[in-house]
């Protein structure tokens, strides 16, 4: 999926600081970390409200015939 927008938010020191630290311990950087964060509590949102989340790609299906 192609990332072509930005969201820009307003965090205090402490919790850029606390950001910063669990994208470090998860390996990955700030952004990922914090679009996994979003992405992760987005889905649960739409999901508990019943809403389609149309930000997933749906994963092809294998056909059991041929193992593919």
């Amino acid at each position: 999926m192609k990332k072509n927008s930005q969201l820009l938010i307003r965090v205090s020191d402490l919790e850029k600081s606390g950001f910063e630290r669990a994208a470090e311990i998860s390996g990955v950087g700030l952004s990922t970390w914090a679009r996994q964060a979003l992405r992760a509590a987005a889905i649960k949102q739409l999901q508990d409200a019943g809403e389609k989340i149309t930000f997933l790609e749906p994963l092809p299906l294998k056909d059991k015939k041929d193992g593919k």
